[in-house]
């Protein structure tokens, strides 16, 4: 028990475009303390990949390292003329006490077209925070 909140199972679904796996593991909720300093980091697209409006999409990014005891926040302003990102992905689990490296973006086109390799297409705020375990 941390903080008073009590464990709660909860199932964990990962994988990939072609395996997806299951695992039940114990989850405790705690609070933590988010710093007003942060910084931006850059969502690059990796490929060129042709897109039609309304169908959503993965697009490889650019490596994007977010520190270890840091929160990722989406920037409220679209980056790229023809959709907006809705997710950052990573490979395992996204844990706030480790290093993670986004690797990919969930993209929603809003008009046919073409994301070519180097487009921004979006950027996050990432925060430093204390957890209060």
């Amino acid at each position: 028990m941390a903080n008073g909140n009590i464990s709660v199972p909860i199932q964990l679904v990962l994988g990939s475009q072609d395996i997806i796996e299951r695992e039940t593991v114990t989850a405790v909720p705690y609070n933590f303390t988010i710093s007003p300093n942060g910084k931006w980091e850059m969502l690059i697209a990796a490929e060129d990949v042709e897109i039609k409006k309304g169908d959503v999409i993965e697009i490889s990014t650019e490596d994007a390292v977010i520190d270890e005891n840091t929160v990722a926040l989406p920037c409220a302003f679209c980056h790229h003329a023809l959709g907006v990102v809705l997710k950052v992905k990573l490979q395992g689990l996204a844990l706030v006490e480790t290093s993670r490296k986004i690797d990919s973006v969930v993209f929603l086109p809003i008009r046919d077209g073409m994301v070519e390799k180097g487009d921004l297409l979006s950027v996050i705020n990432v925060f430093p925070v204390i957890v209060e375990k």
